[in-house]
């Protein structure tokens, strides 16, 4: 019988080993730049070219490699950093896989240019699918400079399942910033399309932190620091006042490299509740240094996630360290934080002269709920003191649509409103009113909800639906891959009332809002926007108008927990049974519940 089991060719089995190695641009951007901070490289310069496709360069001032080194580089198992068998329990550099290079060069055609510190001229390599094209001296500055061009040209298949300019320039900007994170003291730049997205200086921890997830974390970070025989632990956590909405900003490294680990945010987010709303997620960046012995890091295959042999006690000792942070946070006084360029900006457009810092008097507005808490950063500046939370919703059209239910089927019973009668707020969370001999529970965030959101909807049938300029334009300072992604939906978000325009690096400031829309909530719709478009990919054009749709309705909506007067009460009552399905949010939740008087006197017999 002939035999049947072969060895691979090299070019095949490095495009097998691609497939788990390079998913898109952004591996490629993780693994070049991790083995540039192994050279010991104090400058890298990051420049893609269609979001990586067409190309990626990263460039360093590391060590760089001798000639015979450069081409063994390119070979399977290769590596610098492993010897013996005892090497692999005592890993602390960052690229160690021994395939990487080999995998990028068989999806992609490569170009190397590296010289030692010590040498007058350097080596150049050229490599396409896995084949050596080329390779010579040639006059390059000390380091290596690493050129992919092309990715997936010769895996057609692969190239067709990447996503969009946006969402992988997205991609790469993160891998990019859980890099630059944990090595401040070197100078890292990022250039997509001849354009300069960072330009991040050596500095201090809290400096990169604040350049690059956001100028609103500027004095409300507080340093955490703890050290045992097992771990030591470093870094920053936010205050309560820089909640987010969606999970993202928190960041966990483990000898500097970046990991996921569920287990050990539940530890910092039981120690954060009672201290932040309802369905937010504070902000964290720790750094976890242990001996590589009681950590095993080979089982993902990107290596985000490590599995610890004391789980427990580092669950313990990391309560702890939130907990002492939090306390130094609540017992010291708050910092003066200076006006940034933003702000002056800003004020000194809208404030009236002589009026001096602080003392900004606006005539006082109409709306819903108590007067919020005043805020202590210079963005109160922006707020009206004494606009309250809630907007008053809009006037509903004069002439109510057809209601149909989920069926598209005529609902006549559904369309009729509530009778005259009485009308009251139960937990300040239900509004209770009858229709006919029937009592109606209506859920009053849910309601306004699904109000809004059809109001949305209405927009795109000719239904106008007014804007409203703000007197004092908000600034939303983004990190620079959710920067990207709100960019790629600005024309959706125009469409919807919105009017933003971008105002110095990585942050937006927003000019107008849908009449009736909350504008303190504005960082709050920015960040269900940003985790709806996430949530959802990239859905067609249509799709991606009710997705923001959605997003906005839930953050304007009214809130539970908010007192509601008899008119806003019948307000919202009436303008839900005008909507085409009343019955449920946008989300597909119930949003009422009706007992008919049979089933009230069935209970008291």
């Amino acid at each position: 019988m002939q035999n049947i089991i072969q060895l691979l060719p090299d070019a095949i089995a490095n495009q097998i080993a691609a497939g788990e190695v390079v998913q898109r641009p952004a591996s490629v951007i993780k693994e070049l730049m991790e083995n540039a901070i192994d050279a010991g490289a104090t400058r890298v310069d990051v420049t893609l070219k269609n979001a990586g496709k067409t190309l990626i360069q990263v460039a360093d001032n590391g060590a760089g490699m001798t000639a015979a080194d450069a081409r063994m580089a390119f070979e399977r198992h290769a590596t610098s950093k492993i010897r013996t068998q005892d090497d692999l329990y005592n890993i602390r550099t960052l690229g160690f896989r021994g395939e990487a290079l080999a995998s990028i060069a068989a999806v992609a055609q490569v170009h190397l240019r590296t010289r030692l510190h010590s040498e007058e001229l350097g080596t150049e390599l050229e490599i396409e699918a896995s084949e050596v094209r080329r390779q010579g001296s040639c006059v390059c500055p000390p380091g290596s400079i690493f050129a992919v061009k092309n990715l997936f040209y010769n895996v057609p298949a692969r190239r067709n399942f990447l996503k969009t300019n946006p969402v992988e320039t997205r991609h790469t900007l993160t891998e990019f910033l859980r890099v630059a994170l944990p090595n401040p003291h070197v100078h890292l730049t990022f250039t997509h399309n001849d354009t300069l997205v960072h330009d991040l200086v050596p500095g201090s921890l809290e400096e990169r932190i604040i350049a690059l997830l956001g100028q609103d974390l500027e004095g409300e970070l507080t340093p955490v620091q703890e050290e045992t025989g097992y771990v030591q632990i470093s870094g920053f956590i936010g205050s309560p006042a820089v909640h987010r909405t969606i999970r993202g900003d928190q960041y966990f490294f483990v000898n500097n490299r970046f990991i996921r680990s569920g287990y050990l945010h539940h530890a910092i987010s039981t120690v954060y509740q009672g201290f932040l709303p309802k369905d937010t997620h504070p902000f964290y960046c720790l750094f976890l240094e242990i001996d590589p012995r009681h950590i095993d890091i080979n089982i993902h295959p990107t290596k985000t996630e490590v599995k610890f042999d004391d789980e427990q006690t580092l669950y313990a000792l990391l309560q702890s360290v939130i907990r002492k942070g939090l306390n130094d946070l609540h017992h010291t006084p708050a910092p003066v934080r200076p006006t940034n360029e933003v702000a002056a900006a800003i004020y000194r457009s809208g404030a009236p002269e002589n009026e001096p810092v602080g003392r900004v008097h606006l005539p006082p507005d109409r709306g819903w709920g108590d007067t919020p808490p005043a805020r202590r950063d210079w963005d109160a500046l922006y707020a009206p003191p004494e606009r309250r939370d809630t907007p008053t919703l809009p006037p509903p059209p004069v002439t109510p649509p057809v209601s149909r239910d989920l069926f598209g089927q005529v609902a006549a019973t559904q369309r009729d409103e509530p009778e005259e009668g009485f009308i009251i707020q139960y937990l300040q969370r239900y509004i209770l009113t009858h229709r006919g001999e029937r009592l109606l529970i209506i859920n009053q965030h849910l309601a306004h909800q699904r109000v809004l959101y059809e109001k949305f909807l209405d927009l795109r049938k000719g239904n106008p639906w007014p804007s409203q300029h703000l007197l004092f334009p908000q600034t939303v300072a983004l990190s620079a891959p959710d920067y990207e992604l709100i960019r790629s939906v600005d024309s959706v978000m125009a469409e919807m009332g919105f009017e933003i325009k971008e105002f110095g690096k990585n942050t937006l400031i927003v000019y107008g809002m849908p009449s009736g829309i909350p504008t303190s909530r504005v960082r709050d719709i920015m960040d269900q926007v940003l985790a709806d478009i996430q949530a959802a990919g990239s859905p067609q054009a249509g799709r991606r108008y009710e997705t923001l749709a959605r997003a906005v309705a839930v953050r304007s909506a009214v809130q539970a927990g908010q007192r509601l007067n008899t008119q806003e009460m019948q307000t919202i009552v009436r303008d839900l049974f005008r909507c085409e399905v009343p019955a449920y949010s946008p989300a597909g939740k119930p949003v009422y519940k009706e007992m008919s008087a049979q089933e009230l006197e069935t209970f008291f017999t």
